[in-house]
């Protein structure tokens, strides 16, 4: 269980470091009134990439798809 808990606070803790750096990065652009190079957008994309990898990949080996209990079927 602890396990789990720690996984989502290291997601939780990715998204928002990504979300900072993310809101730096365009503000700082925006502040100085210059277009953002493609290498920037593209880095950008690449970190919010990574944290939907990190999310699908704890969909994946996690408890929400191990742990899942069988459905009921009704018998016919």
């Amino acid at each position: 269980m602890k396990k789990f808990i720690f996984a989502n606070i290291i997601i939780v803790a990715c998204i928002t470091l990504s979300a900072a750096v993310t809101a730096a990065v365009v503000y700082e652009y925006h502040r100085l009134d210059t277009v953002m190079p493609a290498g920037v957008v593209t880095a950008l994309l690449g970190l919010w990439g990574g944290e939907l990898l990190i999310i699908a990949l704890r969909q994946i080996f996690g408890s929400d798809v191990m742990r899942k209990p069988p459905e009921d079927r009704p018998s016919i």
